[in-house]
C-alpha cells in the first residue's frame, strides 16, 4: 500500500558495477626513481675548488655579507651600544646610496661621478675605522675571523646543482622596477 500510485524508473547504473579497489590496499612503489638533492659536494681538484669559491662568492655576496653584519652586530649588543648605532649609521648610509642607484638610474651625479664599488670601499673603511676608535675593534676581529672561514668552507662546498632555477618573467608579468640603461 505504500508504493500506491508510484511508479518507479529502470536504473540508468549497469548492473555489473566493476569491483572497487580497497582504500587500505598497499601500492608497490619503485625506490630506483627517488632522487635526493644535497647541495654540497667536495671539489674535484684545488683548482675546482677557486672557481668554485669565485663563483659562490659573487652569486652569495649579499647574503655572505649579510650574515657577518648580523655577527658583528649580536657581538655588539651587550657591551658596544654606541659602536653598534655606528654600524646601524653607516649601514643606512649606504643602503640609501644603493636605493639611490635603483631609483635613478640615469643621474649622473649618481651613476658617473661616484662608482658604486668606490663608495661601498669607503663606508667599510669609514665602518672599521668607526668602530676601531669606539674600541670594538676586538669584535670586528672576532667575527671576521670566525665568519670568513665559515664563509670560505660554504663557497667552496656549495655546488650548483641546479636547486634554484631562476626563470625569465613572462612579458609585463613581474617585470623589473627599473629596466637596463642602453648607451646610445
Amino acid at each position: 500500500m505504500s508504493n500506491f500510485g508510484v511508479t518507479q524508473r529502470p536504473s540508468s547504473v549497469s548492473s555489473s558495477a566493476p569491483p572497487m579497489e580497497t582504500p587500505h590496499e598497499p601500492k608497490a612503489r619503485s625506490l630506483n626513481n627517488i632522487k635526493l638533492a644535497f647541495p654540497f659536494g667536495l671539489p674535484a681538484t684545488p683548482e675546482a675548488a677557486a672557481a668554485r669559491i669565485i663563483k659562490n662568492l659573487s652569486h652569495f655576496s649579499l647574503f655572505y655579507m649579510l650574515v657577518l653584519w648580523v655577527g658583528l652586530s649580536i657581538s655588539l649588543v651587550p657591551a658596544r651600544k654606541f659602536s653598534l648605532l655606528l654600524l646601524m649609521a653607516t649601514t643606512i648610509v649606504a643602503n640609501q646610496y644603493l636605493i639611490m642607484l635603483q631609483l635613478m638610474p640615469n643621474s649622473i651625479c649618481i651613476n658617473k661621478a661616484l662608482d658604486k664599488m668606490l663608495v661601498l670601499v669607503a663606508m667599510a673603511i669609514v665602518t672599521t675605522v668607526g668602530l676601531i676608535l669606539t674600541q670594538a675593534a676586538v669584535h670586528l676581529i672576532a667575527t671576521l675571523g670566525i665568519g670568513i672561514p665559515v664563509i670560505l668552507v660554504h663557497a667552496a662546498l656549495w655546488r650548483d646543482g641546479g636547486f634554484v632555477k631562476e626563470e625569465a618573467p613572462a612579458p609585463g608579468e613581474l617585470a623589473p622596477l627599473v629596466d637596463a640603461v642602453q648607451s646610445v
